[in-house]
């Protein structure tokens, strides 16, 4: 699964350096005046993301009214860094805490897309079979990561958090090889390192990614777009919204392995590795996109997205990654619900 949030403290100095900047036209829009150039960052794995997807089949790209231009990118809050500098207009894949940074810090970004949960799981020795057994070990995750947002809130939900010590390092692989080492108990770790911990045996998960999130903690990776890019090209931004519903569709349907293995191609993955890795991905499905941004009949301050993005910038705050936690109309600003709506108007799934 994809990183997002390597290097928080830099990146959010770099996104707060590059809030004063205009973003650049010349990464949406070709040379020609024609159709916009369709420029997204992402993150570069086995495991293929929905922008691949699109990007890798014809029948879908053809579909979105522009170029699609993919770059990768290290991690969620560089990528939003470039975005804001005019590398290019979307960012893909990106975790809770480069948004709420990005939103912190004034970039004039939209969210348009819920696009799937971590993989992450929590990894602890066989012999540990509830959470209270944790209490006085020592816990590694990627330091200031969404997964280190959701194992904290987790924590907090059963009461184990000054009872676990969390310890963050700068890769999943560091976190992989301390649990080999001994020096941790447990390790929050995504979905490769976690099947290569458990293939042995002496070792099992105990929660999940997704099981924290219906606890009041998840971390989504979203598509999100550039305020001017939508405001000078809301068709294609609509378009690449029903794509990506369309892909994630695919991805779960009979013909996934020939659209993933295209897809494969362009990162250049092995084809059986690819289907693997993304046929694991939580995908936020068509039929609960919607009740993401809003609950039936509520607004997006309602939503879960908003509320997990005050959560996540108390997180932020109390690591000293931002100043102060983004009002909920901060939030709300910078959320747009209006695509997934016509998107599922348009049955963009099927």
């Amino acid at each position: 699964m994809r990183r997002t949030a390597l290097g928080l403290t830099l990146g959010f100095a770099a996104l707060a350096a590059l809030a004063g900047c205009g973003g650049s036209s010349s990464a949406s829009a070709s040379s020609s005046g024609g159709d916009p150039q369709v420029g997204i960052g992402y993150f570069q794995s086995a495991t293929i993301g929905p922008e691949v997807l699109v990007g890798g089949n014809a029948d879908l790209a053809g579909k979105v009214g522009g170029k699609i231009k993919l770059t990768p990118i290290d991690s969620g809050v560089a990528g939003l860094a470039e975005l804001r500098g005019g590398a290019f207009p979307f960012v893909s894949g990106v975790g809770n805490p480069p948004v709420v940074g990005a939103i912190a810090n004034g970039t004039k970004v939209k969210v348009v897309y819920a696009e799937y949960f971590d993989a992450a799981q929590l990894v602890v020795p066989a012999s540990i079979t509830s959470p209270d057994q944790l209490a006085g070990a020592t816990l590694g995750d990627l330091q200031g990561s969404s997964e280190d947002f959701e194992i904290r809130g987790w924590l907090s939900k059963k009461g184990l958090t000054d009872k676990v010590k969390v310890v963050g390092f700068p890769s999943e692989a560091a976190v992989e090889a301390a649990y080999k080492a001994g020096s941790i108990k447990a390790a929050y770790v995504e979905i490769a390192q976690a099947q290569d911990l458990t293939s042995g045996g002496a070792t099992h998960e105990i929660v999940t990614a997704e099981e924290i999130a219906k606890l009041g903690y998840p971390s989504l990776n979203v598509l999100a777009v550039t305020d001017d890019f939508a405001a000078a090209h809301h068709q294609v931004v609509q378009n690449l919204v029903c794509q990506v519903m369309h892909a994630q569709a695919i991805s779960a349907g009979s013909d996934a392995d020939r659209y993933i293995t295209n897809g494969a191609k362009i990162v250049g993955s092995p084809a059986d590795q690819a289907i693997a890795a993304t046929k694991v991905i939580p995908w936020v499905t068509a039929d609960q996109e919607l009740s993401w941004f809003k609950s039936s009949g509520g607004t997006l301050a309602d939503g879960q997205i908003a509320k997990s993005y005050q959560l996540t910038g108390q997180f932020l705050k109390d690591q000293g990654r931002v100043q102060t936690v983004p009002s909920i109309q901060q939030i709300t600003d910078h959320l747009d619900s209006s695509y997934v709506e016509q998107a599922i108007k348009d049955n963009c799934a099927s």
